[in-house]
């Protein structure tokens, strides 16, 4: 993304101040993953994961060391602007092909695949569930409204969440919270809520990636992962990992036993292209 070289020179010439938490390098991911924009855990010891737009409509599966181990096509999917992936309790894979880096596209969606027996499968066929936005009237929108780009999307509570990452000027920080049903058909979703992310600019406060785990919500961006707690439906700011480089991070996946793993693009300035372990700091005790 040139955008996003851009914001990374500027951070170098602004420098800023970073406390950083731990991360863990722990594979150099494969070549043809260099996109990689969407990372989730088919169980514990397989991940799922897809390249960015424009690359092929295909979902490969790693083991923990970052070795690809099998892929599977998407035959009726096009890779318009695949964004981020998710898996629910019943098994079933969501596709986000949300990215919208305009503002101007109308057709939106998120593919749905039954993951059964999908290691033993060479291509599968998607549902698909259309979505639009019902608070963008214009395509594309004034600069001071663009809020409609989404890279992140987690399921929970039977719902799929969509969190939007701002591209607004000037910079307001605000991530718009949407929720859809799994069932494929055609929605006009409403804003649920929005998160104030932060008003330092794309290169920290864009949400790029999201997971929910028990009651947790992991929000990603190129230099850290803000986490919420779920009460009740509500989100609640609990703390702030800010990552020890900022880096194309676009994707995040959480186990079962709340170990975070994220993975970064390949990038010129940057590097990047691997599979991290993230540790979440610990509780202080009272």
């Amino acid at each position: 993304m040139t955008v996003f070289k851009l914001i990374i020179l500027l951070a170098f010439i602004f420098p800023v101040t970073f406390v950083f938490g731990q991360k863990k390098k722990i594979a150099k991911l494969p070549d043809h993953l260099k996109e990689i924009s969407g990372l989730a855990f088919l169980n514990d010891t397989v991940l799922i994961a897809h390249n960015d737009g424009g690359n092929n409509a295909t979902l490969y599966f790693l083991n923990l060391l970052g070795v690809q181990i099998h892929s599977v096509l998407v035959e009726n999917a096009k890779n318009k602007d695949w964004e981020d992936i998710t898996i629910d309790a019943k098994g079933f894979i969501y596709i986000a092909d949300i990215g919208n880096n305009g503002n101007n596209r109308e057709n939106l969606c998120i593919y749905k695949i039954n993951s059964l027996g999908i290691l033993k499968k060479t291509s599968v066929i998607a549902e698909k569930i259309s979505i639009r936005y019902s608070e963008q009237k214009e395509f594309p929108p004034d600069v001071t409204n663009l809020h409609f780009d989404a890279e992140a999307i987690a399921f929970f509570n039977d719902s799929l969440y969509i969190f939007t990452k701002c591209r607004t000027e000037p910079f307001d920080g605000k991530s718009f919270c949407y929720t859809v049903s799994t069932k494929p058909e055609t929605y006009k979703l409403i804003k649920d809520f929005d998160l104030y992310i932060g008003n330092e600019g794309w290169w920290k406060d864009c949400v790029t990636g999201a997971e929910i785990k028990n009651n947790k919500a992991y929000i990603l961006t190129y230099n850290r992962i803000l986490i919420y707690t779920i009460t009740k439906g509500k989100f609640k700011f609990s703390k702030n990992i800010t990552l020890t480089t900022v880096s194309q991070y676009e994707s995040i996946a959480i186990n079962s036993k709340g170990v975070i793993y994220i993975a970064d693009e390949k990038n010129k300035l940057l590097g990047g292209g691997y599979l991290y372990i993230v540790e979440e700091p610990k509780e202080k005790k009272k």
